[in-house]
């Protein structure tokens, strides 16, 4: 195929993978530069509208880019061994092939190592250009009535604050049903620290992986696998960093778990500046309230907010509930017990189970 026909069906068939990766020049750059010729023709037939981890054979794979299955088969091989497919053994027991998508894998392989070289420099800048010109956000909140993530409470604040808290609702709940669990590098962290625009101080190997993600990482070797004990001291580790916990928007086999801040991390920078609105990027469950009889005015809730947005009224503080992400980091330092989280009560519960979560998000992909 031509190199001008094979760039824009790239960019098209990578519209329909998953949740699509947005179109863009710097995306096109990228990939060639790490991938050889029959690499990039073999993409063309790597399964669309499929959830994250799903995978067809090769022979499906080959008929839909139009190459013989043998060729399709060592192409393939090249994109697993550098981490750009998923590969599992399908039900017919024959090896099966499916592209990283948006989130789960792209642009985070390049960063979840934390190396610092001269190629993760370069990866850096290229994903820094693909979120410029294309609607990279916008694809990786999922879509309108199915987000991708939900951002979870600090341990703190499901413990002392609300009733009836159930597994999915905490840290430590999604970590005992967890099969494997794995950690790896912040993305975002590692990404701005690359292109030298990292201002904060805070701890870099602390986003876990579970399950399939797990798995895709430890045999990839950008993550490493820890036990459930180590996971639990990380995640109270990033709480006493005053970090923001999100996870899959799905109640059970739950895959990610990332750390964030709000100087670096994709979804909380961008509704702190109030660049979007608070419930367009992910869900949230959760509002901060205060009970004003308890409260001793003491002001601490307000520096500790990462999103700045709790103000002292009259001598009490007051959360804009239009932008709480009922993190619960505001939480940590009242010593009062003043400050607490109520659930949304305009809020479905999060999805059943991961596979739900994402067929859901492909079907309405279809019929927009």
């Amino acid at each position: 195929m031509e190199k001008r026909n094979i760039e824009e069906a790239l960019k098209e068939h990578l519209e329909n993978i998953g949740l699509g990766y947005g179109r863009s020049d710097a995306m096109i750059e990228l990939l060639k530069y790490n991938l050889a010729q029959d690499e990039l023709e073999v993409i063309l037939g790597l399964p669309p509208n499929l959830p994250p981890f799903e995978v067809e054979e090769i022979d499906i794979i080959a008929r839909r880019a139009g190459i013989e299955p043998e060729k399709a088969g060592k192409a393939l091989e090249g994109l697993a061994k550098k981490g750009f497919v998923y590969k599992e053994t399908t039900g017919s027991g024959k090896p099966g092939y499916g592209f990283i998508q948006w989130g789960f894998g792209f642009p985070q392989i390049f960063f979840w190592k934390g190396e610092n070289t001269s190629y993760a420099k370069k990866m850096a800048e290229l994903c820094a250009q693909n979120y410029k010109e294309s609607n990279s956000l916008d694809k990786a909140r999922g879509t309108e009535n199915a987000k991708s993530f939900r951002y979870l409470p600090i341990e703190k604040a499901v413990d002392y604050t609300l009733q009836g808290v159930l597994p999915y609702e905490q840290m430590t709940g999604i970590i005992e049903r967890a099969e494997v669990i794995a950690v790896v590098h912040c993305p975002c962290r590692m990404q701005r620290d690359l292109l030298g625009k990292r201002e904060c101080n805070h701890s870099l190997e602390n986003c876990l992986k579970f399950n399939d993600m797990a798995r895709f990482v430890i045999e990839k070797g950008i993550g490493r696998e820890i036990t459930n004990e180590e996971a639990v001291k990380i995640i109270k580790k990033t709480e006493e960093e005053g970090l923001i916990h999100f996870v899959d928007n799905c109640q059970d086999d739950v895959h990610h778990n990332c750390n964030c801040c709000p100087c670096c991390c994709w979804n909380i920078y961008p509704i702190k500046s109030r660049k979007v609105p608070r419930d367009f990027i992910m869900d949230t469950y959760f509002l901060r309230i205060t009970e004003d009889q308890e409260c001793t005015g003491c002001g601490l809730c307000v520096d500790a907010c990462p999103l700045e947005i709790i103000t002292m009224e009259d001598g009490h503080p007051v959360a804009d509930q239009s932008v709480c992400i009922g993190c619960g980091v505001c939480l940590s330092p009242c010593l009062s017990g003043a400050a607490k989280l109520k659930r949304r009560e305009d809020k479905r519960p999060p999805f059943a189970t991961f596979q739900e979560l994402h067929q859901t998000q492909i079907k309405e992909v279809m019929h927009q």
